[in-house]
């Protein structure tokens, strides 16, 4: 190899960043430097916190929710020495409202595999039987290969695969926008094949959620920074990557704030941004390059919406509530997940006697609530006190024991560039980790993971695009070792 130890550059500090990061960085006395370079001020991205003048504690912009089979971001979190600060649901559990009003429990016993989710559909009162036999096909008509079903949405998926319109409804769009970001007719339908395949049908019988119990800047950015600092990774925040310099099939250099920033001959760039910064780095004469032309088709973004309230007095609701053909997709209990002790509510004769089909003891006392809409475009417009009513309103249907709870505070948090939409075709137009430039590489949202953009994908893309450049790195080492004096001529 060259004389200098080559320089390995990570473009974008989120959550596959900070993965390329950890795995380049693995041991001591590596003959290389990793440099990452991030735009904000913080390492994380996407999973971002903040602190809130109101109550001056730290608060995600939104709620995250993790699946027992993440399995790269749990590996992650343990390096970080995170992942005790999650806490997994078991049995998997959940509360969901229809427009009706009417409060289901879904329970799946976890410990019974496939059966545990074949009894909990089937005891699931929020459907009728026949939209509960419906549901139990799903598993016997997955196809072998997710790639089969990506010329179709989701919705047309499941039409063509017997489900119940009312199944659609009041159970799969919800799923399906919660875990894609898009609605059902806007997604691919393998993109719903490779979640059902990792999440309710897995080998193994249904994965469980689990959520964070520390704000996600404790979680993932800061202990990442402690992590990679010590390991000794060059880490630039507030440091963008405004334009790649290209010649012939190479990476040569990079523009960095007001620096050139020229690469060596085994240099290397994992570039993580979102699909609608990717185009921005090149230089126009690269423009007509089919892959770049491929992640422009990539580049709409779909919102994320939150709004965050805060009540005088807490309000009694379950730790997180679905809901089916509403203005509001979830409601979480940030109090109660965030292990924030409250006075116990003393039972209400109005709670008691609502319609619904859990234990009463799972309505606990919150003060700060969130309410979440994903794939959020067509409210995303809408104005901070419209949405704000439609929020509280929300709860109130979810506590009809607290019309009179005041609230005090509310903050509408819209995240325009959430996610990017992986419509039907997406897998023509998703890139692998190497990309048209020998010293290139794609990890991020856009990476083809077979996974919507989620923290499992992002994780599972940056780990990718790292073992790739040390497959070449060492296949590079060892073509130099050839060549050393005293071992004569390669074969």
């Amino acid at each position: 190899m060259a004389d200098s130890p080559p320089v390995l550059y990570i473009v974008g500090g989120g959550l596959s960043g900070i993965s390329a990061a950890e795995v380049l960085s693995r041991g001591e006395g590596r003959p290389r430097k990793v440099v990452l370079l991030e735009a904000r001020p913080r390492l994380g991205g996407r999973t971002s916190s903040y602190r809130e003048s109101h109550d001056g504690q730290v608060h995600d912009t939104g709620q995250h929710l993790f699946m027992d089979a993440y399995v790269a971001t749990r590996s992650l979190l343990k390096v970080l020495g995170t992942e005790n600060r999650l806490t997994f649901l078991d049995p998997l559990s959940l509360y969901m409202m229809d427009r009706k009003e009417k409060l289901s429990f879904l329970e799946l016993p976890l410990h019974n595999g496939q059966l545990g989710l074949l009894s909990g559909i089937l005891m699931f009162p929020g459907l009728s039987f026949l939209s509960r036999l419906s549901m139990l096909k799903i598993a016997r008509v997955l196809p072998e290969r997710e790639s089969s079903v990506d010329h179709m949405d989701a919705r047309t998926f499941l039409r063509n695969n017997g489900q119940t319109a009312e199944a659609i409804d009041k159970f799969w769009e919800l799923l399906i926008v919660s875990a894609t970001n898009l609605p059902s007719d806007q997604v691919s339908a393998s993109l719903l094949v490779s979640v059902l395949r990792e999440s309710l049908f897995s080998a193994g019988g249904p994965k469980t959620l689990g959520y964070n119990t520390v704000p996600l800047s404790e979680l993932i950015g800061d202990p990442a920074m402690k992590l990679l600092t010590r390991r000794g990774v060059d880490i630039r925040c507030r440091t963008p990557v405004s334009r790649f310099l290209v010649h012939q099939n190479r990476l040569t250099g990079m523009q960095i704030g007001k620096d050139t920033r020229m690469l060596g001959p085994d240099d290397h760039v994992i570039v993580t941004v979102p699909p609608w910064s990717f185009e921005e780095l090149f230089p126009s004469t690269e423009m007509n390059n089919p892959m770049i032309q491929n992640i422009v088709r990539l580049s709409r973004p779909s919102p994320i919406l939150s709004v965050h309230l805060w009540f005088q007095e807490p309000v009694a609701v379950p730790m997180m509530t679905g809901f089916s053909e509403h203005d509001m997709h979830w409601v979480f209990n940030r109090d109660y997940m965030m292990g924030r002790a409250l006075p116990a509510i003393l039972p209400d004769k109005k709670l008691a006697d609502f319609s619904y089909s859990g234990p009463l003891g799972d309505f606990y006392p919150g003060r700060m609530l969130s309410c979440v809409v994903s794939g959020a475009r067509e409210s995303l417009e809408e104005d901070d006190d419209e949405l704000i009513e439609k929020a509280r309103k929300t709860v109130l249907r979810l506590s009809p024991g607290s019309p009179d709870k005041k609230l005090v505070f509310a903050r509408v948090i819209r995240e325009r560039f959430a996610t990017p939409i992986f419509s039907p075709g997406q897998g023509m137009w998703r890139p692998l980790a190497h990309s048209f430039l020998d010293n290139l590489w794609i990890a991020g949202d856009m990476q083809d993971t077979g996974l919507p953009a989620t923290m499992e994908g992002a994780v599972r893309a940056g780990f990718q695009a790292a073992f790739e450049v040390e497959k070449r790195l060492e296949r590079r080492l060892r073509e130099d070792r050839k060549y050393q004096p005293g071992r004569g001529e390669p074969s």
